[in-house]
């Protein structure tokens, strides 16, 4: 799962997406630069507005869901 937060980090143009964890908790990661993999891959931090950030193990990230794109507002 830890490869799939990667390839998403890196996609252009980025597209929001949640991590979801083993527990259910889920992460929303609104930009690139909200998120980050450690050099061994074997955690992923995720930072928030307010300047907390969590540090998930990739043992216990269970899905990552891009969230679906925003609605055209009819005309």
């Amino acid at each position: 799962m830890v490869s799939d937060v990667i390839q998403l980090l890196h996609a252009a143009p980025f597209e929001a997406f949640q991590i979801v964890t083993s527990s259910g908790t889920r992460y929303r990661v609104t930009s690139a630069d909200h998120a980050n993999v450690n050099p061994q891959r074997n955690r992923v931090v995720v930072w928030f507005n307010d300047d907390s950030s969590v540090t998930l193990w990739g043992l216990h990230i269970a899905a990552v869901e891009k969230e679906a794109p925003p609605k055209a507002e009819a005309a």
